[in-house]
């Protein structure tokens, strides 16, 4: 499969799972500019389940 781009926006929010989470992704740098709230950051957060 070709690659996609996804344009995201400040809040907005990206969740796959099940077979999608094994193919390869990535997060184009943020573009120089500071946010109200949280500067020039981003977060990533990261859930599993553990078992």
């Amino acid at each position: 499969d070709r690659p996609q781009r996804v344009p995201l926006e400040h809040g907005d929010v990206v969740v796959w799972g099940g077979p999608a989470r094994l193919r390869y992704h990535g997060v184009l740098t943020l573009k120089q500019a500071q946010h109200s709230l949280t500067g020039a950051c981003r977060y990533n957060l990261t859930f599993r389940r553990a078992r």
